[in-house]
C-alpha cells in the first residue's frame, strides 16, 4: 500500500510561521488533528506544529497572550517528510526511528500534498479488514512497532542493567 492511499488531503489544515497560536489550534479543533504542517508562501514544508508544542509553550511563557504569539516561535524545523508515492512501510520506518506519529507527504519539489499520520494508518488498515498488524514484512515494518516507538518516545531512558 502507498502512502497516497492513507494520507489526508481533502481536509487537510496547515498553517503559516506568522499564525497566531490561537488560530493554530482553532485549526486543530476543527479538524480533529493535533498537528499542523507550517508551509511558506509557495506552500512548501517549513516546519510542524502540534498540540502539544502549542501547550508547553503557554505553560512555559504565560507573559504573552496566546493570539500574540506565533507559530513560527515554537515549531519544530527540523521536518521529516515523506512522498505519496512510497510505501506504507518506509512511513512505518520513518515514525518508528524518529518516534513521531505524523508525516508531511509532499511532491517532489517539497510542496505539502497531504498528511499521514499512525492514527489515519491504524484506521485504515482496521477497515479494510487488514489482520496482520503485527505482521514483519519483507522490510522489517510493521504497525505495532511503530505504535510502539512512538507511544513510548517520551519516557525516560532507562539504562542497561549492568
Amino acid at each position: 500500500m502507498k502512502v497516497k492511499d492513507v494520507m489526508t488531503k481533502s481536509a487537510l489544515k496547515y498553517c503559516t510561521p506568522e499564525t497566531n497560536l490561537h488560530e493554530a489550534a482553532k485549526a486543530m479543533g476543527e479538524a480533529n488533528c493535533g498537528a499542523l504542517p507550517v508551509v511558506d508562501s509557495n506552500k512548501k514544508i517549513v516546519g510542524i506544529v502540534t498540540d502539544r508544542d502549542i501547550c508547553l509553550s503557554l505553560a512555559q511563557n504565560t507573559a504573552l497572550p496566546i493570539n500574540q504569539r506565533k507559530v513560527g516561535e515554537i515549531m519544530s524545523r527540523n521536518v521529516q517528510t515523506i512522498k505519496g508515492s512510497e510505501e506504507l512501510t518506509a512511513a512505518f520506518r520513518n515514525m518508528r526511528e524518529k518516534k513521531i506519529g505524523r508525516l508531511p507527504v509532499v511532491d517532489e519539489h517539497g510542496k505539502l500534498e497531504g498528511i499521514v499520520s499512525w492514527n489515519k494508518i491504524l484506521n485504515e488498515t482496521v477497515r479494510h479488514g487488514e489482520q496482520n498488524l503485527g505482521s514483519v514484512d519483507e522490510a522489517g515494518e510493521n504497525l505495532a512497532k511503530t505504535l510502539h516507538a512512538i507511544s513510548n518516545k517520551h519516557e525516560a531512558k532507562v539504562p542497561a542493567a549492568v
